[in-house]
């Protein structure tokens, strides 16, 4: 294989995972980050246009999360939180 060979294939990966992460990235924007935040909710049509490069690059992770769907945050665990006697 020659360095035109491989270079043709790298980028044929990197386009076919753009091109899935941008499919991804339209039905994230409009229908999937709702169901993991669900601040996205309230989101402008301006929030939705600027989360679409990131989800494009993380639409891996990103699919994880959908796929788990919305869980609360654990609390933090930490001294202040002991000393003030919070019980979780």
């Amino acid at each position: 294989m020659n360095l035109v060979s491989i270079t043709t294939v790298l980028l044929s990966i990197v386009g076919i995972y753009l091109a899935l992460g941008f499919l991804f990235a339209l039905y994230f924007a409009f229908r999937g980050a709702n169901k993991i935040d669900p601040g996205a909710a309230s989101g402008s049509w301006g929030f939705r246009l600027l989360i679409i490069p990131g989800t494009c690059l993380f639409w891996p992770l990103l699919l994880s999360y959908l796929m788990r769907g919305f869980q609360e945050p654990p609390d933090e665990k930490n001294n202040h939180r002991s000393i003030a006697g919070d019980p979780s």
